[in-house]
């Protein structure tokens, strides 16, 4: 009895460490919002807990996004330097001649906000890529 209780009480220790260091992972990004805007259109997502929202001139939609799906966003979110997000450098500027809406990112995490400089919808700078493409995939 001795013996198992010697290895059950660190089994059961080391699986609650590990939901409490995912549900502080998950508790740390509260909001992402991705614009995009022109003259007459709009794309709206907003993402927060497991909810994913797209509202468009065209179209809206609502996901509820498994587990795993909200972790990889976390995940993502987490390799991105917040604080740089404003000065980061669109890859084109189809958006100054309507070419393009204009998108940007507004991300909320510990009660601090962070702005993405605008970009191009569909072409935002390469740290904020991987973000934008699974926001994208999750929508479909």
């Amino acid at each position: 009895m001795n013996f198992l209780l010697k290895i059950t009480v660190p089994f059961i220790f080391i699986i609650f460490l590990s939901c409490s260091a995912q549900e502080k992972n998950k508790k740390e990004v509260f909001k992402i919002s991705y614009k995009a805007e022109t003259r007459g259109s709009f794309i709206i997502i907003h993402f927060k807990d497991s909810s994913l929202v797209l509202k468009s001139t065209s179209a809206d939609k609502s996901v509820v996004l498994s587990n795993a799906e909200v972790i990889n966003i976390y995940n993502i979110v987490s390799k991105i330097k917040l604080s740089e997000i404003g000065a980061l450098i669109a890859p084109s500027n189809e958006r100054y001649k309507d070419a393009a809406l204009t998108g940007s990112f507004i991300i909320l995490k510990n009660d601090t906000s962070y702005t993405s400089s605008n970009f191009d919808h569909g072409n935002p700078p390469k740290e904020l890529q991987e973000l934008y493409n699974i926001l994208q995939k999750y929508l479909k």
